[in-house]
C-alpha cells in the first residue's frame, strides 16, 4: 500500500511538471507559430479544387414588388425593397434539362453592413416529371461592379432518391449574369430574364 502511495504521488508530481512545461511553453509556441505564419511570402495549395459547369439556368422574373406597401423595407436581417417573383424559365445540363415553376422569388437584402445578398428559392421540373428545390443564396461583390454586378452564390437543391440524387451529394457555385440574346425568354417590358450557371466542385 505505501509503495502504491509513492507511486501515485511520484504520477502526480510528474504530471504537474509536465502541466506546468506545457503551460510555460505553449504561448511561446503559438508565438513562434504565429511569427512563422506572418512571415511566410506564399501559400501551397495541397488539394486544388476544380470545378465544372453542369448546368445552365435561365429564370424569368416579372417586374420587382415591394415588400409591402410604403414600407421602407427595413427588417431583422437589414433592408429588403423589393422582390422579385419567378415566373418561369428553362434549365439544362449533361442528363438534365426541364423548366422553372413559376411561383418562386428572388429576394434581395441589403445586409446592416451594407453588403447585398441575393437570396432566391423556387423549383424546377424536369422533362420526366421530377420535381427538384432550389435554394441559391450568395453575394454581389462591389468590388466589381461593371454593367452587370459579379455575383458568387451557393446553389443547394434538394432532390427525390433517383435519376437526379447526385444534386444531393455535391456543393455548387454559381453565378449570375445577363441572359444571352438565343436564350431568352422573358416577353415585353415586364418580364426579365438571368442565367445562372452553375458549376460543381470537384
Amino acid at each position: 500500500m505505501r509503495h502504491l502511495q509513492t507511486l501515485s504521488r511520484r504520477s502526480l508530481l510528474a504530471a504537474g511538471s509536465g502541466l506546468a512545461a506545457l503551460t510555460l511553453s505553449g504561448p511561446q509556441a503559438f508565438a513562434s507559430a504565429s511569427v512563422s505564419s506572418t512571415t511566410a511570402t506564399a501559400l501551397t495549395d495541397l488539394d486544388p479544387i476544380r470545378t465544372e459547369l453542369v448546368m445552365n439556368l435561365v429564370v424569368t422574373c416579372s417586374a420587382p414588388e415591394p415588400p409591402a406597401p410604403g414600407s421602407s423595407g427595413a427588417s431583422k436581417d437589414g433592408v429588403r425593397t423589393e422582390i422579385w417573383p419567378i415566373i418561369g424559365g428553362r434549365f439544362e445540363g449533361p442528363g438534365i434539362r426541364g423548366a422553372v415553376i413559376p411561383g418562386g422569388g428572388d429576394f434581395p437584402l441589403v445586409r446592416p453592413d451594407g453588403v447585398e445578398v441575393i437570396d432566391a428559392l423556387y423549383r424546377l421540373k424536369t422533362d420526366d416529371g421530377v420535381t427538384i428545390f432550389i435554394h441559391n443564396k450568395g453575394l454581389i461583390y462591389p468590388e466589381m461592379r461593371g454593367e452587370w454586378p459579379k455575383c458568387r452564390l451557393v446553389p443547394e437543391f434538394t432532390a427525390p432518391v433517383g435519376r437526379y440524387d447526385w444534386l444531393n451529394r455535391s456543393i455548387f457555385l454559381s453565378t449570375l449574369v445577363a441572359v444571352p440574346e438565343a436564350m431568352a425568354l422573358a416577353k415585353g417590358p415586364a418580364e426579365n430574364d438571368r442565367l445562372i450557371q452553375i458549376h460543381r466542385v470537384i
